[in-house]
């Protein structure tokens, strides 16, 4: 990010949240940039010469999953064009068609040129402008694969892309012995992504996202770039014209939704590519240069989680977050109301040198996000400000679903007592949170280590038992 770029961010920043907030996030943006070793390591002509022969070998024996890429065009220069489509014709994987779905007033010759030379590209141009969402049904529309997945006009898909996601494909119909795409499980695919600037040719900010956390996607659309969805979903859900600007977000929420919302884990119906297969393009006026560039986009996100509630009978209010884009949601009275697939929910733990030392935690009893600053939002995501899924969350910042009352009891020996509602509504009064104390006579015999692995084997029981864990670092407690 450039320096003029940094700073009219900080401003703007500083005018929304107040100086001592604007310090905070600047702190950590640069103790971010110091840290932000990535580049991007394009694959070798090794490993692409590997992927296009199996490819072959998978084509020979007929059945090969087929993928349309859906790309809305708008007055799209001819130079970020081209690059798009080129990165669709070097795609190791094979069987794909590109839908260029074309609102600009004059037709473009280069698309023709290209649909022309290869069958595989077919180039509409359509009667008017009908604004992102709908150009995108018009292509959806045209669509005869599979599965679709969703390409901005100046972004590019990396070589390996469409390989890495039909694999994830075919191994769940291998393992469930399917033989039509159509009832395959998995309902949609992303992969983590990276920025690319176009005058200095690097690649910065790796966005490397988790497995799917359904409480993440609604702080936040994570998602975003690469996403791949099945066909009959994304045709029968389409894009909805007024929520363009955060017409994908509000698809990925909906997509999600009706799938998990009120289920464990989702049964393997989203899944994740822990790989970058796609470049955002940063050029000037872009949003992945300038988020407020799009402010209208961030309120269309709002009343997209707002509807959403609404939709699943929720009771809630949704509020932006001081970072564009990022959304916190009150549920009323409580979570458990509104969510039933909710078992428990947990605060932030902080030390006496204002630290995360606890709270939300791995598997393994790793602190997530330990020893952030209070302040700091968690890097370039913001994670550690956000409601989320996690493994395990911590007894002394609890709450729990009323019907699992008598299993807390039963696998902790302490008599149960709502030590997260407390410090939330304390929290949320007043916009410094003022912090409350832990300290807790029911845990006096217990030392630190002691109540993590409690707190863990708690909420493993009640994962086993169907219900998500949820970490709300709103309500905040010091130890």
């Amino acid at each position: 990010m450039g320096i003029k770029n940094a700073v009219s961010k900080t401003i703007a920043y500083a005018k929304r949240n107040g100086g001592k907030a604007a310090f905070f996030a600047a702190l950590e943006r640069v103790s971010d940039n110091l840290h932000d070793k990535y580049s991007y390591v394009p694959l070798s002509e090794e490993i692409i010469r590997e992927q296009k022969q199996e490819y072959k070998y998978l084509a020979e024996a007929g059945n090969c999953v087929r993928f349309s890429i859906v790309v809305p065009l708008f007055n799209t220069p001819e130079k970020y064009l081209k690059e798009m489509i080129e990165s669709c014709i070097a795609q190791t994987y094979g069987n794909w068609e590109l839908i260029l779905a074309d609102a600009s007033k004059v037709s473009s010759d280069l698309a023709m040129e290209y649909a022309g030379n290869d069958p595989r590209i077919k180039y509409f141009h359509l009667n008017y402008n009908g604004g992102i969402s709908e150009n995108t049904n018009k292509g959806l529309e045209k669509a005869g694969g599979n599965y679709i997945g969703l390409l901005d006009h100046d972004d590019v898909l990396t070589p390996d892309a469409l390989f890495e996601v039909a694999r994830v494909i075919r191994k769940s119909m291998k393992q469930n012995k399917l033989a039509q795409y159509s009832g395959c499980p998995v309902r949609l695919i992303y992969s983590d992504e990276d920025k690319f600037d176009d005058v200095k040719n690097v690649y910065y900010e790796l966005h490397a996202k988790p497995s799917f956390n359904m409480d993440y996607l609604l702080s936040n659309n994570y998602i975003c770039h690469f996403t791949v969805i099945r066909a009959d979903i994304i045709k029968r859900l389409k894009l909805r014209k007024k929520y363009d600007g955060a017409q994908d977000y509000d698809l990925f929420l909906r997509a999600c939704a009706e799938a998990v919302l009120n289920l464990p884990q989702g049964a393997g119906q989203i899944m994740h590519i822990g790989k970058v297969l796609y470049h955002w393009r940063c050029h000037k006026g872009s949003t992945a240069a300038n988020p407020s560039s799009k402010l209208y986009a961030y309120e269309a996100g709002k009343n997209a989680l707002t509807d959403l509630m609404m939709e699943y009978n929720i009771k809630a209010e949704v509020r932006p977050l001081r970072h564009l884009g990022f959304y916190r949601i009150s549920y009323l009275p409580d979570v458990f109301s509104g969510r039933k697939d909710v078992g428990c929910v947990g605060g932030k733990l902080l030390s006496k040198k204002g630290r995360i030392c606890g709270g939300a935690y791995l598997k393994d009893g790793t602190v997530m996000y330990n020893n952030l600053p209070e302040g700091y939002s968690g890097g370039l995501q913001h994670r550690a400000v956000l409601q989320q899924d996690c493994y395990s969350v911590d007894l002394r910042c609890m709450s729990i679903r009323p019907e699992l009352i008598p299993l807390y009891e039963e696998v902790t020996g302490i008599t149960y007592k709502d030590n997260f509602s407390e410090a939330l509504a304390e929290n949320e009064q007043v916009e410094k949170k003022s912090i409350i104390d832990a300290s807790d006579d029911r845990f006096n015999k217990l030392n630190n280590e002691e109540i993590v692995k409690l707190s863990i084997k708690l909420c493993e029981e009640i994962r086993k038992r169907g219900y998500r864990v949820m970490w709300d670092p709103c309500s905040v407690k010091r130890v």
